[in-house]
């Protein structure tokens, strides 16, 4: 036998072993069981890793394009970072209202012909949008809590809108801005653009899908974070925390702080009290910290919905949000004013999160989006009560392991102000009809 077939079979049986133990590290491997991470080693993690900025939190979610007749839009969060970029150097009018309430001159200003929208999928602040990136746009005293939902950008007309769909409010403001830099980041080869119907969609903020669509399903190794990195995002005074060893749940107590975490379902839950401040904070200002210090622990964080006083962040895959049970994928803060004293918080998220990807061909071919609502109309949905329909993928545990998920992408529904998969809700609806 040649030395080189000796080194060729000595390399296969390295693979062969190599494969079975990252099998059995995944598949079968105790530490896939439900437990706690108890490992005080990890106490400064938070301290090894970059805060999370905000024009990273609160990027708008996808960007639709309009040219030469045609509306196609993209989730692409890298495309979405380049063209907000060349928006935080442009030059801005002052902001003034010019639509309030009028159904026919609304519609007939925000009628887009060549240029973009940056969309939200709830409404954002202006002076928060503002502030996260850096703009130099002129806003009066009492435009800044004022909502949008979507900023257009007319190339045609050179103005900049911000349209709140709820109250068919706009305004708008003159911008000079690079139109060529922003043609050449549209036009940049390799961005998986969706074509949209110029038909009007049943639901007037947003546009249907031209056809069905294809999206990539996923899989990616599960990881559960230690205590200690929710212990010192949460908490104004970590090191002063001490912790309840009586209890059946783990429980952390601070000044009139608590964190507990639920062994079952692995969820974490923190009561406290929002860190006292000079001004007066919105709910964006007064949750984003909690976000910011958690870093890139949990994976892609952003701003995803927003009900009241609550705010709902979560983990973006390939720019779409993940959906799971038990605060998986999420973080959920909800800032209450008391008449008297510090806003109280309550944040609820999961030790649980996702980690690496393991690579797949498999896609999932999807309905149109006008498909999906005339499903939901014609099993008795009520148009007025569908807010949204948008691309989401689902956290599906496998019952073989618990170190492995499955992401499947899936339409969700925002109906009656609670988000479903349109599944569920076609299930749900004779009920919810009925009540």
């Amino acid at each position: 036998m040649r030395i080189s077939e000796k080194f060729i079979r000595i390399g296969l049986i390295l693979m062969v072993a190599l494969s079975l133990y990252f099998s059995y590290a995944i598949w079968l491997s105790p530490a896939g069981k439900t437990s706690i991470n108890m490992d005080e080693s990890n106490a400064q993690v938070i301290e090894s890793q970059s805060y999370r900025k905000a024009s990273e939190v609160f990027l708008p979610l996808h960007v639709t394009w309009f040219q030469e007749g045609t509306i196609k839009e993209t989730n692409s969060e890298n495309l979405i970072t380049r063209l907000q970029t060349i928006v935080e150097n442009a030059r801005f009018g002052k902001l003034s209202e010019v639509v309030a309430g009028d159904h026919e001159k609304f519609d007939q200003v925000r009628k887009l012909t060549s240029g973009f929208e940056f969309a939200y999928n709830a409404p954002f602040l202006l002076s928060e949008y503002q502030e996260a990136f850096q703009l130099n746009l002129d806003l009066s005293d009492s435009m800044k809590n004022n909502n949008f939902t979507r900023i257009q950008f007319d190339k045609k007309n050179n103005k900049i809108r911000f349209i709140n769909y709820p109250n068919r409010v706009i305004y708008e403001a003159n911008v000079s801005i690079n139109w060529e830099d922003l043609d050449k980041e549209l036009n940049v080869t390799g961005i998986k653009w969706t074509e949209m119907s110029n038909e009007p969609s049943e639901l007037n903020n947003q546009y249907n899908t031209k056809q069905s669509i294809k999206l990539k399903k996923y899989s990616y190794i599960l990881s559960q974070q230690p205590y200690t990195l929710f212990r010192n995002a949460f908490f104004q005074k970590p090191d002063k925390v001490k912790n309840n060893a009586e209890s059946n749940e783990l429980i952390f107590y601070g000044d009139n702080e608590t964190m507990s975490i639920h062994s079952e379902n692995q969820v974490v839950d923190f009561r406290g009290e929002s860190a006292e401040t000079e001004e007066e904070q919105s709910v964006f200002s007064a949750s984003f910290p909690y976000i910011s210090k958690l870093g890139s622990a949990l994976g892609n964080l952003r701003y995803f919905d927003r009900e009241n006083n609550k705010v709902d962040y979560r983990i973006f895959v390939e720019g779409f949000p993940v959906f799971g049970s038990d605060s998986k994928g999420q973080v959920g803060i909800e800032v209450a004013k008391e008449a008297s004293g510090l806003p109280q918080v309550n944040i609820q998220t999961s030790l649980n999160t996702i980690q690496v990807p393991i690579p797949s061909d498999e896609e999932v071919e999807l309905a149109s989006t006008g498909e999906i609502i005339q499903q939901l109309v014609s099993k008795g949905a009520e148009k007025t009560a569908i807010e949204s329909v948008i691309v989401g993928y689902t956290w599906q545990n496998i019952k073989e392991t618990n170190r492995v998920v499955d992401l499947l992408p899936e339409w969700y529904v925002k109906y009656q102000d609670k988000w479903y998969s349109a599944n569920e809700l076609l299930d749900q609806l004779p009920g919810l009809e009925a009540k």
